[in-house]
């Protein structure tokens, strides 16, 4: 380990693979580079992870969905969001992770609940997602997968 990076072999000999430690700063940065995302919540006791689409809204991550839907049971609940980005050919990628209170705003008239709907948040899902969640990270964490030359 070499200055908050651990450092292992690849495939290719000409190349080493550092994995990094993201700030805060930088897990923002690659959030706002994507729109999908992976929800994971507890549902009758068991993990369940749901892909969704996405907005970042500062540090807030918005996702919508349907109601009676199993993604409508994470209100109020813990629940763990994660972003990434994986090139399999060049064995690089990051990851980051998020971690907070899902909340519905439901029909919630507040000024803050409202400019949230009026924000563009297209969903690949069919039918109607007009329940809104958000969720204000209470942790944020993230990696970084590099491959260098080993020359250095």
């Amino acid at each position: 380990m070499m200055d908050g990076m651990t450092i292992s072999a690849t495939p290719d000999p000409n190349l080493i693979a550092t994995i990094e430690t993201l700030n805060r700063s930088e897990c923002l940065n690659y959030l706002a580079t994507s729109t999908i995302a992976r929800v994971g919540l507890l549902v009758d006791g068991r993990p369940e992870v749901l892909p969704v689409n996405y907005a970042l809204d500062g540090e807030t991550i918005l996702f919508r969905t349907a109601k009676d839907t199993v993604l409508h049971q994470a209100s109020l609940s813990i629940v763990a969001i994660e972003v990434d980005r994986i090139d399999e050919v060049q064995h690089t990628g990051w990851s980051v992770l998020i971690q907070g209170v899902a909340r519905d705003l439901g029909d919630a008239i507040d000024p803050t609940s409202e400019r949230i709907k009026r924000l563009t948040l297209i969903t690949w899902a069919p039918g109607g997602r007009d329940r809104w969640f958000r969720v204000d990270p209470d942790k944020m964490t993230g990696r970084r997968i590099r491959a260098i030359p080993a020359a250095l």
